[in-house]
């Protein structure tokens, strides 16, 4: 028959294991969550950049001839894969 957590880890098993218990639980959860965002923010500017260059470059039909290629040949390339692990 499963046991819960003994008494006295009581109060410990609600942080996460991230969080250390020498230090302040809050500071610790409301500092790892802004670092959270802010790596998110950073993430979707870079995404916004890469999408802004490749939009010029594919602007131009040769770019966007060959990518349209190499996209293409990835995805037979893709499909045979899955066809062959079937």
């Amino acid at each position: 028959m499963a046991r819960g957590p003994p008494p006295e880890s009581a109060g410990r098993c609600v942080l996460p294991q991230f969080v250390h218990g020498g230090g302040s639980a809050t500071q610790q959860v409301l500092f790892l969550g802004l670092l959270g965002v802010l790596i998110g923010i950073v993430y979707w500017f870079v995404m916004v950049a890469v999408a802004a260059r490749l939009r010029t470059l594919l602007a131009r039909p040769r770019s966007r001839r060959r990518w349209e290629l190499t996209t293409g040949r990835l995805f037979i390339c893709i499909g045979i894969g899955v066809a062959a692990a079937a």
